[in-house]
């Protein structure tokens, strides 16, 4: 067993730094291109007069963009399988070496044949192409290898409201500044956002707290590294929300204003960056869960040989042989004394 989540890939470690950028990226991608679409089938609702045509989402920029990322995470795990199996921790059941490689090629997959269709304008296509990203997400994740299938399902929960969340958040402010020449319009769209929003972040919040308590025992959140990244993450996350309540409140008490609402959503948009920044890096650290899932049961010859060696001869009965009954109690024995060693 590990005495450490993180010992097996330390934190000085360059590798884990890019690979943790890299699914930032890969994050920050997938909000673009998925939560784009869904902030533009969002505005798309504004019943009143148009001051001009909707921005376009950058779905296509962002397929690209986590395209690059994915690629960038297949070709680290080909390189070097032995960092990327250990950076896989726990590992999801029923995949070789953590599975990193084979996620990594789907999600590029994924993202390539995103991109195309939203070439040939196949927005929904494309869409269901950008969920296959979070689909693969939930297999890889730490929760799914603490809790086989409720683990993945928590990850699609959490996964899906977050990247909506960042990326219609993004297409609301383009909107806006599209139409900032005229500031009801442009209210309008932040005010369909923020309603969405709520109930995003309501989900967040819930799906976060549930992983947080598979991965992580109340007393390693300031102990681990994983832990603290994690209370980093809470904290930007509430920091988000508070800028995302100021300007809505902003926006009630002054309806014709409008650079208090524009600077609080610049600002929850940058909070919101550096939450996905932060996830990247999560993925890529062991958490505390480890110890009770990353390794593997004693064998009973190992429980058994362990024992005779702290009891001696004596354990054994005339000329060395043991009974049935009490060749069991000897493994039981070695098993308790592995743990302790333990």
């Amino acid at each position: 067993m590990v005495g450490s989540a993180t010992a097996l890939v330390p934190l000085s470690t360059p590798a884990l730094w890019l690979t943790g950028l890299a699914r930032g990226l890969l994050f920050a991608g997938l909000a673009m291109a998925l939560g784009g679409l869904a902030g533009r089938g969002l505005s798309r609702q504004y019943k009143g007069v148009r001051p001009g045509p909707l921005p376009g989402p950058w779905a296509l920029r962002g397929s690209l963009g986590g395209l690059a990322a994915s690629a960038a995470l297949l070709i680290t795990a080909l390189i070097g399988p032995g960092l990327a199996t250990e950076l896989a921790r726990p590992a999801p059941p029923g995949l070789r070496s953590g599975g990193t490689a084979e996620i990594a090629a789907v999600e590029v997959a994924c993202f390539a044949l995103a991109a195309i269709l939203l070439r040939l304008r196949r927005s929904g296509l494309g869409a269901l192409m950008l969920s296959g990203v979070v689909v693969a997400e939930g297999i890889r994740s730490h929760p799914e290898g603490v809790i086989p299938v409720a683990g993945a399902f928590v990850t699609y929960c959490h996964v899906f409201p977050a990247v909506l969340w960042a990326g219609m958040l993004l297409y609301a402010l383009r909107a806006a500044i599209a139409w900032r020449a005229d500031p009801v319009a442009a209210h309008g769209i932040v005010r369909l956002y923020a309603t969405a929003a709520g109930w995003l972040f309501s989900i967040v919040i819930v799906t976060g707290v549930i992983s947080a308590l598979v991965l992580v025992p109340l007393g390693s959140l300031l102990t681990t590294a994983y832990g603290r990244f994690l209370i980093a993450k809470a904290v930007l996350v509430a920091i988000a929300a508070g800028l995302a309540f100021a300007g809505r409140m902003w926006l009630r008490r002054h309806p014709e204003a409008s650079a208090g609402p524009a600077l609080a959503t610049k600002l929850e948009m940058v909070a919101l960056a550096a939450v996905l920044a932060i996830t990247g890096i999560l993925t890529v650290i062991a958490p505390p869960a480890r110890r009770n899932s990353g390794g593997s049961a004693p064998a009973p010859a190992q429980a058994f040989q362990l024992y005779r060696a702290r009891s001696g001869p004596a354990a054994a009965g005339p000329a060395g042989r043991i009974g049935p009954m009490a060749g069991a109690r000897n493994v039981v024995s070695g098993h308790l004394l592995l743990k302790q060693r333990q």
